[in-house]
């Protein structure tokens, strides 16, 4: 495991040559005061680094500066000490002044997956170091840095989440419980319509939805059903020069016909057990199929069937995915 990181301030004093930490305090004991102050000084043969100590000792009720500065440090201070050093000597190189965050390295890095690694580690040390944490957000840009984290965070979540979704695909993964569970997980793939879902299944007796989603604007719920990616969603008729639904998605139409018609019926003012579940009018999404290889005219016929279906939807997981992904770079824009 990485040692935990650490903060490290380096300001710039009057003298543009000298830059120096702040007090770094060792020692805070009732007897006893002990602190140093690192000092960056540019010279001619390059940057090197200083540092002053500062020891107080506890006499009669008062700290008094000047006493012999022989004394014994214990072994946590003696590591606080040799960490500090250890900082100080990472940032003579830098020749701009500022806070960093240093990160000792316990290993070689070899590849992407050991730097993300890596990086993981990183930030969740520095999540648990309440110090450098207060440090950082004590003024705005550290405030901005945070956010800024927490929002490359969460973007680096959800793009390996559709990386999921893809690599499952190209895997030919085709367990609905795999997909059903992502769709759990990852409802904001299906549009910033929607907020969330609900762990609620049964809509009525005998009738049990793979999943209802929240609609943003007023709550209401609309109904997710999901096949799996290897059943067909559309098949050309040669005779007649058109496209129809195929029997995969004709039942998976029928199917929810039947579960919207319970829906609406059961939910208008609230779901049985469930009074905050409310559904009205609902609709449907149907996700089955794969279209990664469809050419624009397969395309636009599964596009002009949908026109033609009413409360009911038809899309593939390539079209999940697509639409997963062209969230994600507004998200990327927009940060």
């Amino acid at each position: 495991m990485t040692q935990n990181a650490r903060l490290v301030s380096r300001r710039t004093s009057r003298r543009k040559e000298v830059s120096f930490s702040k007090p770094i305090v060792i020692r805070a004991g009732r007897d006893t005061y002990f602190e140093v102050v690192l000092q960056y000084v540019t010279r001619s043969v390059g940057s090197q680094l200083s540092v002053k100590v500062k020891y107080w000792k506890n006499v009669k009720g008062n700290f008094r500066v000047g006493f012999p500065a022989e004394f014994t440090l214990t072994h946590d201070e003696a590591t606080r000490l040799a960490q500090t050093i250890e900082d100080g000597l990472a940032l003579i190189q830098e020749s701009v002044d500022g806070d960093y965050l240093v990160v000792p390295l316990d290993r070689r890095i070899g590849d992407d997956d050991q730097l993300a690694a890596l990086v993981g580690e990183t930030v969740a040390s520095l999540a648990t170091n309440r110090e450098a944490l207060r440090a950082i957000a004590s003024g705005p840009e550290g405030r901005q840095i945070l956010s800024n984290l927490q929002n490359s965070v969460r973007l680096a979540e959800l793009e390996a989440s559709a990386a999921e979704l893809e690599k499952a695909l190209n895997g030919g993964t085709v367990k609905e419980q795999f997909y059903q569970e992502w769709c759990e997980k990852h409802s904001w793939a299906f549009g910033n319509i929607y907020a969330m879902r609900d762990d609620v299944r049964e809509i009525a007796l005998g009738d049990s939805v793979d999943g209802l989603l929240a609609l943003t604007s007023n709550g209401l719920r609309d109904i997710l059903e999901l096949k799996r990616p290897d059943m067909s969603a559309i098949h050309y008729d040669k005779g007649h020069k058109s496209y129809h639904w195929s029997s995969d998605a004709s039942k998976a139409i029928g199917q929810c016909h039947r579960y919207l018609d319970a829906l609406h019926e059961g939910a208008s003012k609230g779901l049985r057990d469930h009074p905050g579940i409310v559904a009205y009018h609902p609709r449907a999404i149907i996700v089955l199929d794969r279209s990664n290889d469809w050419e624009e005219q397969k395309l636009r016929a599964l596009h002009g069937l949908n026109a033609r279906l009413h409360s009911i939807s038809v899309m593939t997981y390539d079209q999940l995915l697509a639409q997963a992904n062209q969230l994600l770079a507004s998200l990327r824009t927009s940060s």
